[in-house]
Order: C-alpha cells, then sequence, then structure tokens
C-alpha cells in the first residue's frame, strides 16, 4: 500500500492479513523498523509475529526509506508516517481497530511511543505498546556515543525522540518492554529507565529481558518466551 500523509508525502508499507482477520477479531501490529535498512530487511521477524501470534502485521517504511517518496526524512516527518499508517489501519475493512498495538525496534522505540501518545491525545488509544532496544532520547544517546561532542549536544542536535516524557505520561496503553541484555549500542539502562518511569505512574507495564540479546538480533535469541 502507498499510504498518503498529511503533509502530502506518500510512505510504503505491507500489510500482512490473517484469513478472516475482521471476523476473528484478529489483533494488528504496526511495525516500525530502526534506523537502517527498509521493510524487506524485517520480514522474517514480522512473519514470526504473524504465525506465532495470530496477528495481522503492518509493515511501515519512512518516507526517505525504500519505496517511500525520496524525501529527506526527519523527526517531524517521520511522527506524520506514522499517524498516517495507524488511520490507514484503522479504515481498512480487514482491520478491528479496537485491536491495534505498536511494535519498535531502536528507532522505531521512538515512533511507537509517538503514536501511543498522539493516540491517546486523540481518545482513541492503541490496545497497547511494544518497545525493544530503544532510547530514551538522542540527546542522552549522545552522552553514550560521543561524550567528547556531549557538551557541545544542543548546539547541534537536530533530533529530540524524547521517549522519557512520554512513557510517564501514557495511562490507556499497555506497555511492553522487550530488552537484549547484550545490547551493544544502547545501553540496557536506557530500557530500565524506560520501564520504571511507566511503571511508577501505576500503569500496566512489563519488561522482559532476553540475556544473550544483541541490539539486533534479541528477537533471534529470544526463543518462545519472546
Amino acid at each position: 500500500h502507498m499510504i498518503r500523509c498529511s503533509d502530502g508525502v506518500r510512505i510504503h508499507s505491507w500489510l500482512l492479513l490473517q484469513p478472516g482477520s475482521r471476523e476473528k477479531r484478529s489483533p494488528t501490529v504496526l511495525f516500525f523498523h530502526g534506523n537502517a535498512g527498509n521493510v524487506g530487511l524485517r520480514l522474517p521477524n514480522a512473519m514470526q509475529m504473524y504465525h506465532h501470534l495470530g496477528a495481522n502485521v503492518m509493515l511501515v517504511e519512512y518516507r526517505g526509506y525504500g519505496d517511500s517518496d525520496d524525501v529527506s526524512p526527519n523527526e517531524a516527518g517521520l511522527k506524520l508516517d506514522a499517524e498516517a499508517a495507524l488511520a490507514f489501519a484503522r479504515g481498512h475493512a480487514a482491520v478491528d481497530p479496537g485491536r491495534d498495538f505498536a511494535f519498535g525496534r531502536s528507532l522505531g522505540g521512538g515512533v511507537a511511543f509517538h503514536l501511543a501518545k498522539h493516540a491517546e491525545d486523540s481518545g482513541s488509544p492503541l490496545a497497547g505498546l511494544m518497545v525493544e532496544n530503544t532510547f530514551l532520547s538522542i540527546a542522552t544517546m549522545v552522552d553514550h556515543l560521543l561524550p567528547l561532542v556531549a557538551p557541545l549536544k544542543f548546539l547541534i542536535l537536530t533530533l529530540d525522540w524524547n521517549s522519557a516524557t512520554i512513557a510517564p505520561t501514557l495511562r490507556r496503553s499497555p506497555v511492553l518492554y522487550l530488552a537484549g541484555a547484550r545490547d551493544e549500542l544502547v545501553p540496557p539502562s536506557h530500557m530500565r529507565d524506560l520501564y520504571q518511569a511507566s511503571a511508577g505512574t501505576g500503569s500496566i507495564a512489563r519488561m522482559h529481558v532476553v540475556p544473550g540479546g544483541t541490539h539486533n538480533d534479541t528477537w533471534l535469541q529470544g526463543g518462545k518466551a519472546y
């Protein structure tokens, strides 16, 4: 599907539907991928969800990625992409709009957090939010990856993706945190802090840690428990 966003940009998506999806009230997972690559690289992971969870899976390709319109991606644009994807899914005849979940890995976690907040603020919360190996914010990632640059980050940062401010505000969307204990890119402490921010508000929050999981293979290392 090619989905038109509110600013006119078109994004590409694949919607993998369970047979008789609407009649069976199958859940639908909106899948937001990480910074590199495209939806094709995530197809094995999506098929795992499709078969083991009995869920529809909608793989969303951000602007500037894959077969989406070739425009420069930025934070504001990716947020519009997520909002348009949700609107498309909720308007699809085979999708139950009351059983939509957002899943995001790494950068996609920031996108998914935004969408959960957007849906709550719009009065139609997601059925749930699932994030994997994502970060507190871009600023805290700079502190970790580029400590020499960190003192000057306020001068150069154009991205925020501040999930740390969103996590404690979600009241109606249960959140599942999936963390690889050996994540070599995002410090696992980011996931713990996000989880604690959610749990501390009394919201429904759960955390599952995969002992051998690294940044990109937690879904492979996690086995049936994952």
